[in-house]
């Protein structure tokens, strides 16, 4: 692999790209690549020689020269002192020092602002060496906060209309998201051995908050692809020496392939205009084309007809517009000094943002004659999108999915039996309880008023919805044939219970039976909104109890935008195995001076959960273990018949404090009060706009969208609590729509 620069862009905030040239069977293929990028091998150390060894060349140099300064026996900023900092974490308890050292490199905290930035490999090259060394000391890093400096804004920043920071929106390049990916080529390509060379980037928020990283197993995955999809774009055959289409290829392509004619330019030229409007929605500009043009003769010279069009064909699909989203600001500069973007970045972003595909017809009509030019235009196409009823727009569902993180519940092992809990529920069925929840989410978007309000409150419910008509005629029929068998043969059925088909789900809901009408109201003591949802709870839980931390945790950084930090390394963050007692008994041990700091924030604002069980059921006691009824419980011959359990008294008081709102500090008595409580609260709702800017673009807030969140909860309280209200502010926010190319400079 060589590096061979072939072109240059003058778009702003694209400084940092470069063009890569693969020699592949004799054939170029362009790759574009973020500049710098290097495919680095995971280190490994297998001795603490080897680790010693590699930090003597590469660690020690680097904090010699950017943060040796700062961090000496006589200065020790932060209470930290690197001369002091053990590199063996095996023999040593530096393992979180270290940890909350690679965690401020990562995140870009140190060295600070006003100092000169250390070069990228540098500090790759130490990161990778304090992972490997972790490793070795089987001390692993515990990833990053899952909101990676998620609400770290505090949020009177955001929210006081008195004192709003300046914008300071920088231009951006995101890498397509496994959905779009899937979406624009995969699902199109109807290829052979293709797969998703990417994943949600799983350390953010939501999952679709990655920056534009590549390495070298993508990169290959992604010329795989290309080449595949092309494939099997110009499927053909030969037969009596004329070309013969396999499928459907179109026309423009298979005229590439005879055998008898090489192609014409002007055939060459269809072929990759085709091409270029089946990737990038739009034609090669003059530049694209002539570049095109060569590549394909050149190739066609170099590995024969068949092989070197396709590879040219592939290349297209390997130019950063195809793998990455371009949101620089190409548009025209404002008075403000803000480069908006331009109207094809608006198109797709517009377009990403609701759907996984690329624009569609009008909005690419839209963004070629002016009809994005202003805000009023932008808002006029989010609105036809939204309004769209034969249109699909996953992304707003996957927003409450991600946001409310019910869909865990499937990842969430349950033992229907019981297990040791002896408390099993057979009816458990976690897709199911997904499908419920967000089909009470669609139905209360469907109605698109006070949305959040009817998220936290609502007592309606489905149950499974899809299939409990069904289930039902089954149960009944099984029912009738069951008593018909025991009629004829009492006494063969003398000792045999009726055994229904299929999952009683209505169970997790506290029913009896499956509703005839959908959605069902649940007891108004019972449940309020998606957290007492038996989806929620179950993706909140462990496999045979309750979580109230995760619930907690959940509560204080979703709803009251909270920052909980990440459990120490040095921590054993696990509970006393003693099931006599009641976990809030067993929690007792996180109220250490230590543990406390954290949980503090999280304990109190998940024990108002406990009023319902593992798998999501209302109950009004908890089961523990009796020692001396278990010890009891013998057989006949004095062996152990198994543990016999004893109904605790429930405690789900708490107490929310430390979120800077007196509406919604307070006591806590139990979920239903909690629930409508903090639907009341303004900074609840805050807290939610905060999170859907974090969705629809893709990033954490910066005290410079200040104005666009403000806006945004302006605009969903105007309209009664509208989402669509909401999702139009933020996809015609200045944070949405504009840039600073001089940040961008800076930057590169």
């Amino acid at each position: 692999m060589t590096e061979t620069p072939i072109t240059k862009t003058k778009a702003p905030g694209l400084s940092a790209f470069r063009t890569l040239g693969f020699r592949i069977s004799g054939c170029l293929l362009l790759l574009a690549l973020p500049c710098g990028m290097a495919f680095a091998a995971e280190l490994k150390f297998a001795t603490g020689a080897e680790s010693r060894a590699e930090f003597e060349r590469v660690v020690k140099p680097f904090f010699a020269k950017h943060c040796a300064t700062c961090h000496n026996d006589k200065k020790a900023k932060g209470d930290l002192n690197l001369a002091e900092l053990d590199p063996d974490m095996k023999a040593s308890t530096s393992g979180a020092r270290w940890a909350k050292l690679v965690q401020s490199l990562t995140e870009g905290d140190m060295p600070p602002e006003e100092k000169p930035r250390p070069e990228t490999a540098g500090m790759e090259a130490v990161i990778r060496w304090a992972h490997a060394e972790a490793k070795r000391a089987n001390k692993h890093f515990a990833k990053r906060a899952s909101y990676a400096n998620g609400n770290a804004v505090p949020h009177e920043v955001l929210f006081n209309p008195a004192s709003i920071p300046p914008f300071d929106g920088s231009p951006r390049v995101r890498r397509l998201s496994p959905e779009i990916y899937a979406a624009s080529f995969l699902d199109k390509g109807k290829a052979k051995g293709v797969s998703q060379p990417f994943s949600g980037e799983g350390r953010t928020t939501f999952k679709d908050m990655g920056a534009p990283k590549m390495d070298e197993p993508v990169t290959m995955q992604l010329l795989q692809n290309a080449l595949a999809i092309v494939e099997a774009r110009t499927a053909h055959k030969l037969e009596d020496g004329k070309v013969k289409a396999i499928g459907f290829p179109p026309k423009e392509l298979l005229a590439l392939f005879d055998p008898a004619a090489p192609p014409t330019d002007a055939q060459v030229e269809s072929a990759i205009a085709w091409q270029f409007n089946f990737v990038l929605k739009r034609a090669p500009t003059a530049e694209e084309k002539a570049r095109f043009v060569a590549l394909m003769k050149r190739n066609i010279a170099d590995a024969g007809q068949v092989l070197g069009a396709r590879y040219a064909l592939a290349a297209v699909l390997m130019l950063p517009e195809a793998i990455f989203r371009l949101e620089v600001g190409t548009g025209r500069l404002d008075g403000k000094g803000r480069a908006r973007l331009g109207p094809r970045e608006i198109a797709f972003g517009i377009s990403y943002a609701l759907t996984d595909g690329p624009p569609d017809t009008a909005l690419l009509t839209a963004a070629a004659t002016g009809g994005l030019d202003s805000d009023e235009d932008v808002a006029r196409q989010v609105r036809r999108l939204l309004d769209e009823p034969k249109l699909e727009k996953p992304r707003i569902l996957r927003f409450f999915r991600e946001y409310f993180d019910y869909e865990k519940a499937k990842d969430v092992f349950k033992d229907p039996s019981g297990g040791r809990a002896a408390l099993g529920h057979p009816g458990h069925d976690a897709r199911t309880l997904v499908e419920d929840t967000d089909r009470l989410v669609l139905s209360i978007l469907e109605q698109d008023k006070d949305v959040l309000r009817e998220l936290l409150t609502t007592r309606k419910s489905f149950v499974s919805y899809k299939t409990a008509a069904d289930q039902k005629k089954k149960r009944a029929e099984a029912l009738a044939k069951f008593e018909e068998e025991k009629a004829k043969n009492p006494e063969k059925f003398k000792t045999k219970t009726f055994n229904p088909p299929g999952r009683e789900v209505f169970r997790s809901y506290g029913l009896d039976d499956f509703p005839d009408d959908q959605p069902v109201e649940l007891p108004a003591d019972q449940r309020a909104g998606i957290l007492t949802q038996p989806a929620w709870l179950v993706a909140q839980s462990t496999a045979f109890e309750n979580h109230v931390i995760h619930r907690g945790k959940w509560i204080r950084e979703r709803l009251l935008g909270g920052v909980v930090p990440d459990v120490p390394i040095t921590v054993d963050a696990q509970l006393p195995d003693a099931p006599e007692k009641t976990l809030r008994e067993r929690m007792a041990v996180t109220q250490q001076e230590y543990c406390w700091k954290c949980h503090q924030l999280m304990n109190d604002a998940g024990y108002a959960f406990e009023r319902y069980d593992h798998f999501g059921r209302y109950r009004t006691a908890e089961p523990v273990l009796d020692p001396a009824a278990t010890a009891k419980n013998l057989d006949s011959k004095g062996r152990p018949l198994g543990p016999v359990m004893r109904e605790a008294a429930l405690n789900t008081a708490g107490i929310i404090a430390q979120v800077g709102d007196r509406r919604v500090e307070g006591s806590v008595k139990g979920p239903v009060d909690y629930m409508r409580k903090l639907a009341d609260s303004e900074r609840v709702e805050q807290v939610f706009v905060r999170h859907a800017f974090r969705y629809w673009l893709g990033r954490n807030e910066t005290p410079g969208d200040a104005a666009s969140m403000q806006a945004a909860h302006r605009a969903y309280r105007a309209d009664g609590g509208s989402m669509k209200a909401l999702i139009t502010a933020l996809l015609t926010s200045e944070s949405f729509l504009y840039r600073i190319p001089e940040k961008s400079a800076q930057n590169n």
